[in-house]
C-alpha cells in the first residue's frame, strides 16, 4: 500500500506533510498524483510513512 503525501511548505520555514489519500499499488498512487497535479509531493509505502523512514517535506523546501 501507498500513501499519496502532500508537502506544504510556510514562509517562515515550517513544512508539514498531509496525507491526501492511500492506494493499493505505487502505479495507482502515481496516477492519482499526476490528475490532480501534485508537484510538492510523493508516493510512499504506507509502512515506511507510519514508522517514520522516509524523506521529511523539509528537503522538498524551495526555500
Amino acid at each position: 500500500m501507498f500513501a499519496l503525501v502532500l508537502f506544504v511548505c510556510y514562509l517562515d520555514g515550517g513544512c508539514d506533510d498531509i496525507v491526501i489519500d492511500v492506494f493499493n499499488t505505487e502505479q495507482q498512487c502515481l496516477r492519482a498524483m499526476d490528475d490532480q497535479r501534485l508537484r510538492h509531493g510523493g508516493c510512499y509505502p504506507v509502512e515506511g510513512f507510519i514508522d517514520g523512514f522516509w524523506r521529511p517535506a523539509n528537503e522538498f523546501s524551495d526555500f
